[in-house]
């Protein structure tokens, strides 16, 4: 993932909703609904596969809201910080840039914005792929029902109907297991497993190339979701404006760290343990094509997200003796990464310390 690719897809995808009235989330949602409880398949099919269409547009345009109005550098009204006058001014600043870039945004892919939250919470939960596997088996399209239904368990992984009916797609004669999708996949997780395939055939250089691009596509895919974050309904609400400030800063904390649990695949608990991994398969695959500097770089980088490991403990011992380097410099990708993961959960420490009982232990574990 990209964030400079985020606007190629809005304007890809313009054609879609090229009408006079601007596309409804909503009222598009209630028409799938509405012909699924009709059985009219394939009505439900298109109106699903709309709405899915307007989400993504939806989503581009409020993530590349964020995303560029977080980096706009803008013109300083308050030359001292008097007060703390200059982070009001910032937020102003941030507002007016958001409020802008939604009203072109919007209006550029002619899509009505401020969808209900119910409609938003379905699609975050990938209700639409819940019926439209049922109205694809029904039009005789199983291979994309399997998806479909996959789709839908791969978000909820405990829904024990869900996996039976894709168990059930698996043994229809038209479908082939190998070629289940996961419609809404990272492509970190793709270039993960063919990472992993080329490790085993030990083909060293494609291993590098894939395991790589998995990690600059897991932390686009991870701060993709943080940006997501800022988005806060039913914010947490006193009658003192600190305590007001400070709830819902929390929350999005909160909602940041889950992203590590939205995003993490397999026997990974989390998005540092999975990075330590990828940069383990990075410097054995770097030693095997004699490019020891890099690889132990890539020790180095692992060292700074699992400082104690001790695998990767003699590794920096061998490739300190093997470099002639009392220490190697770790990557600025994963040096980042790891202080912005730890100063969130000090901080989210901190914020407890004096409410215990409120403490949600995902947010702040290690």
């Amino acid at each position: 993932m990209n964030y400079q690719l985020l606007f190629l897809v809005i304007a890809g995808m313009v054609w879609y909703c090229d009408c006079i009235t601007p596309a409804s989330l909503d009222q598009t949602y209630e028409k799938g609904l509405k012909a699924y409880t009709e059985e009219r398949w394939s009505r439900c099919i298109e109106k699903f596969e709309e709405s899915l269409h307007i989400y993504r547009l939806y989503r581009s345009v409020e993530f590349n809201c964020r995303l560029k109005c977080n980096a706009v550098k803008f013109e300083r009204r308050v030359e001292e910080n008097i007060d703390d006058l200059q982070i009001y001014e910032a937020y102003f600043n941030k507002r007016n840039c958001i409020n802008s870039c939604r009203k072109t945004g919007y209006a550029g892919v002619n899509l009505k914005s401020n969808p209900e939250e119910f409609y938003i919470n379905a699609m975050q939960a990938k209700k639409p792929y819940g019926y439209l596997h049922i109205c694809y088996h029904q039009m005789n399209m199983n291979m994309k029902a399997a998806s479909a239904a996959y789709t839908y368990l791969v978000a909820h992984p405990d829904d024990e109907i869900m996996l039976a009916n894709v168990k059930f797609y698996t043994e229809q004669p038209q479908v082939d297991p190998n070629e289940i999708v996961d419609y809404e996949g990272d492509d970190y997780v793709l270039l993960y497993s063919l990472g992993k395939e080329s490790y085993e055939k030990k083909n060293w250089a494609e291993t590098v190339a894939s395991m790589e691009e998995v990690i600059k596509d897991y932390i686009s895919s991870e701060n993709i979701c943080r940006v997501e974050c800022e988005r806060q309904p039913g914010q947490e609400w006193s009658s003192e404006f600190v305590i007001t400030l400070s709830n819902n800063m929390a929350s999005l904390l909160h909602c940041r760290q889950h992203c590590q649990d939205k995003l993490k695949i397999m026997k990974y608990k989390s998005g540092v343990e999975f990075l330590a991994d990828i940069l383990n398969y990075l410097q054995i695959s770097y030693y095997n094509l004699e490019k020891n500097d890099l690889a132990a770089e890539a020790v180095a980088s692992g060292l700074v997200l699992l400082p104690e490991d001790e695998d990767m403990l003699a590794n920096d011992k061998f490739y300190t003796e093997l470099t002639k380097k009392k220490a190697t410099a770790s990557r600025s990708d994963v040096e980042y990464y790891f202080k912005r993961d730890k100063y969130e959960k000090d901080l989210l420490r901190f914020f407890h310390k004096e409410n215990k009982d409120k403490v949600d232990p995902d947010s702040t574990k290690k």
